[in-house]
This record gives C-alpha cells, structure tokens and sequence, in this order.
C-alpha cells in the first residue's frame, strides 16, 4: 500500500487524465488545422441554416398577414417550407368529421395532380397518428415504418423515402389535420421539424383568420339584411297607406252609384250625380297609386341591392343630367311617415338656383335615404332633420384632384344626440363603429362610396347632445 506522497500522486495522475480526456482529445483535435476547418465548416452551416429557418418563419409571417385567399396562403406556406427544408414536395390534409378521413386538400410538388381530394380513414398511417396523438413524427426511411401507409405512394406511383408529419392546430389546441414535406436532399432534422411545426401555426392561424372573416361576414350580411328589411318596411308604407286610404274611398263611391242608380229622380241628369260621386275619388287617385308604383319600384330597387351585396357586386354609376333637389324631394317623400311617426320634424331647405348637375340618381337617392333614416331614429321626439341643398359657385379642389370647378353640396342635419369623437373618426373607414345596437357601422361606408363613385368628398360636423352635419359636395360635371 503507498504510503508516500509520490506514489500516491503516480497513482491519481492517471485518474485525472482519464477525467480530461474528452477536453484533451478536443483541445487535440482543434490543434489540428485540418479538424478546425471541419468545426468551422460545421458552425457555418448550422449557421446558415438558422438563417434559412428565420427567414422562412419571416415569409410565412407575411403571407398570413398577406390580403390574399386562404387557399393562396397555404399554398405559399407549403411551398416555403419545401424550399426551406429542401424537400421534394409538401402536403396539407384537413380531417372530414363527416366520414372521419383525412383528405388531402393542398398538395405542392410530387404528384399533386392525382392526391388533392384524395382520402384516407383518419387512423391510418403515421399522418393518423400524428393527426390524432398531437405528437410531431420525423422518418428518415418510411419503408421501415409499419404504420407508414403504402397506398398513397400505390395511387401516385410517388416514392416516399423520408418525411416530416406535424399537427395542425387551432388557437384552442384542436386538430384540424396536418401537413407533410417529404424527400429531403439531405436528412431532415429536429430544427427542420422545429421549422415545420412553426410553418404549420402559420397554416391553422390561416384557417383562424379564414374562418373569423367569414363568422365577421356573415354578421355583417345579418345586420345588414336587417337595416334594409326595415327601409323595405318604410319603402312599402305609403303602398299600404294608399290601399287603406283609396279602399273606403272606392267603397264610398260605389255605395253612392248603387244610391244613385236605385233613388235618381226623374228631374235630375244621372251623369251630374255621378260626376259628383266621382270627384272625391278622381281629385285623389293618381297620386295615391302613383305613390303606391314608386315605393313598389324603390322596394324592387332595395332587393336588387340585397341581391348584389350578398355577391359582392357594386353597381358602377350611371351619370345623367338631373336635379338634386327632386333626389332630395323623394327622400323626404319616403321618410315622412317615418318621421312623422318618430315625432320628428323633417324638413326641406332647396336651393330653388340649384343647376342641374351629373350623378346617378338611384345612387344618390340611396346615399340620402340612408343618411337621414339613420339621423331620424338619433333625434330626441321634437326634434327635426334637414335636408338643405347649395350651389357652390367657388372652385373648389379636392386634395386628390379630383373635385374642381362648380360644385352643388347636399347637406343632412339633425338635433339629435351628436356623434362620439372616437365613432366619428372612424366614420367611412373600414373600422367604422355603430352607435345602434347591433349595428355595423356600414351605412356611412355605403353613402362614402357612392360619394367617391361620384368624385365629390363627404364630411361630419358633430358635437354631442347638440346634433350633427353631414355634408356632400359633389362637381356640376364628372370628368370624361
């Protein structure tokens, strides 16, 4: 037994030389020039493949925030991720609850033509298990996977000799399907898996984004169909006044002809009692079924306008020379019983100097219609709305250049409760907010587009508890 300090030292050395002997072996490797090189080579390519992974997680950031389809954003994200991971070809399968498959639904490369639409049981293969364990897979040799499913290569005649399989999951953690690249040039690894698992987020926040704009639409439509069912209630008003109001009046006449024509006597012309039966009725009748055949044809007007909303068709205009004090008088026409029944004044101040100026009528009637049927019900009982019209003799230029030379303003303005200053800066802009319940914020974009259809400007005056201003100015002529 050593009992020395030497011997005891000769004995550990080796102890200690094996402990650094992994820290030796690389302080040994690195003094050679030719496995420095290597590390370095090493370095530089894990390097660049970072790069390559940030850049692709760049890209796939911009696409999802790119204004395209959604069916453009997944493709483009499959085709990143092919590029990124140097594969050969990438495919998105989406689950069918239906029939519980899993349905090849965006195919890049490979043989794309023949798998889109291509299904398989949702249990079947390492996408199945993936799909259903939430569990990312990386296979360098498929073949010797016996979960692998043959037929798809079987359909394509595609040989799968390596792939990466990752979920696609929603923001609440549920499976929607999952995407695949497959044949790597060089060996997939995990920070390629770590790049596809990011580049299918992008894909389900896709799907999101998708389907929040779709649920936004429909809501819209809802709302919508709802504001122009109750201007339809209001256009058919005066058709079912003018029925009410002509019906006892056509009664009446009838039951004096019957009196007539059972108790004339003998010294008076038949013809003198019947023109007098008949004055009431023909003073009256033209204007009631006139009244009557112009709401009908404003309701018939209204539909067609649901009809193109609903396909995303907005009618370019159809200039002509007319007045905009008559679009003006038929606007108060129409919403004077609505008025009325709000106990809100509604009056007409008409430029009687007013030119005749270019614009489509149906149009215009449309933008004024919704201006003041949206003013009425944001009118204290009492108060009152006017439409005022003016000729603008200065030139005037719009900051665009559009609008120049003579110019006609048609303005709408209320006693009402005023507009908030955050409702009002939002006004004719996408994220224009409602003031009503359930509202959408839509009509003021719709007049803001028949206003720039027109080539005019539109502006609002508001100050809370006091009323608001809306003012459209709009040139003579539009330029050829």
């Amino acid at each position: 037994m050593p009992n020395s300090p030497s011997e005891i030292a000769q004995l550990r050395e080796p102890e200690i030389e094996c402990a650094n002997a992994p820290l030796l072996t690389e302080r040994a490797e690195l003094s050679c020039p030719k496995a420095l090189q290597q590390r370095v080579r090493d370095l530089e390519m894990a390097l660049e493949h970072r790069e390559r992974q940030i850049d692709a997680m760049r890209r796939a950031g911009e696409t999802l925030f790119a204004t395209r389809s959604l069916d453009e954003l997944v493709r483009e994200t499959l085709e990143i991720a092919i590029e990124v991971l140097d594969a050969d070809a990438g495919s998105l399968l989406l689950f069918n609850e239906c029939d519980d498959t899993l349905v090849f639904r965006y195919v890049v490369g490979g043989a794309a033509r023949s798998l889109i639409g291509f299904a398989m049981p949702s249990r079947r293969g390492i996408a199945g298990r993936v799909f259903h364990s939430g569990q990312p897979d990386l296979t360098q040799k498929v073949a010797e996977q016996k979960d692998f499913n043959r037929a798809v290569d079987e359909k394509t005649g595609y040989q799968t000799e390596s792939m990466m399989t990752v979920p696609v999951k929603r923001v609440e953690n549920r499976p929607i399907g999952v995407m695949q690249v497959l044949n790597a040039r060089e060996l997939f690894d995990k920070r390629d898996l770590e790049v596809l698992e990011v580049l299918s987020a992008v894909a389900a926040a896709a799907f999101d984004n998708a389907r929040l704009a779709s649920d936004a639409r429909k809501a819209a439509i809802v709302n919508v169909i709802g504001d122009i069912s109750h201007d339809i209630k209001n256009m058919l008003t005066p058709i079912q006044s003018g029925v009410w109001t002509l019906e006892p009046m056509l009664d009446d006449l009838f039951a004096s002809l019957e009196g007539i024509r059972q108790n004339c006597p003998q010294n008076e012309s038949w013809s003198t009692q019947v023109e007098a039966a008949a004055l009431g009725v023909r003073a009256d009748y033209k204007w009631i079924l006139g009244n009557a055949l112009d709401a009908a044809d404003k309701v018939q007007a209204r539909t067609k306008e649901i009809a193109d909303a609903l396909k995303g068709e907005i009618a370019p205009p159809v200039f002509e020379s007319a007045n905009l004090n008559l679009t003006a008088t038929e606007v108060a026409g129409a919403l004077g019983t609505v008025a009325y029944e709000a106990k809100v004044a509604l009056h007409l101040e008409l430029d009687d100097a007013l030119p005749p100026a270019c614009f489509d009528r149906k149009q215009m009637y449309n933008a004024l219609y919704n201006l003041v049927n949206n003013a009425i019900p944001e009118t204290p009982v009492g108060g009152s709305v006017t439409i005022r019209t003016i000729r603008a003799t200065q030139i005037e230029l719009a900051q665009d250049g559009v609008l120049q030379g003579d110019t006609i303003i048609v303005e709408v303005q209320d006693t009402g409760k005023g507009i908030p200053e955050n409702v009002r800066q939002t006004l004719f802009t996408d994220q224009a907010i409602s003031t009503k319940v359930g509202g959408t914020g839509l009509g003021t974009r719709i007049v803001d587009g028949v206003v720039k259809r027109h080539n005019g400007r539109i502006e609002v005056e508001s100050e809370e508890g006091k009323g608001s201003l809306f003012r459209i100015q709009l040139p003579l002529r539009q330029p050829k």
